[in-house]
């Protein structure tokens, strides 16, 4: 798995995510990446958290980071990181990968030519 996030002004990391994906793990992606995401994009006083739906990985946390996004379930049209999660899938496809490591370099090669 796999976790990103984005702003008018760029892309921010791509954290890759091993095993299962629980409260602490989450809450650790928000905390540090986030908040490095968002410096490194200078929007760091003005962040609004979107967070989708997924039933894979459904977690809830209290997050004092700022203020959240509430849109309706499954919703993909109003949440714009699936429209990213397609097209950093598409570009992958087009790779011949054979290993996680290759996956890996290819995702963060890809992610980072948007």
């Amino acid at each position: 798995m796999v976790s990103g996030c984005f702003a008018a002004s760029g892309m921010g990391n791509l954290v890759f995510i091993e095993n299962n994906m629980g409260q602490y793990k989450y809450i650790n992606i928000l905390k540090e990446n986030l908040k490095i995401s968002a410096q490194a994009l200078g929007i760091q006083n003005t962040v609004k958290l979107s967070q989708r739906y997924s039933p894979k990985c459904s977690i809830m946390a209290a997050v004092p980071l700022s203020k959240v996004i509430k849109t309706p379930p499954y919703s993909p049209d109003l949440n714009l990181i699936e429209n990213v999660w397609h097209e950093l899938e598409k570009r992958t496809r087009k790779h011949d990968i054979s290993s996680k490591e290759q996956l890996k370099a290819v995702l963060t090669e890809e992610w980072n030519k948007f």
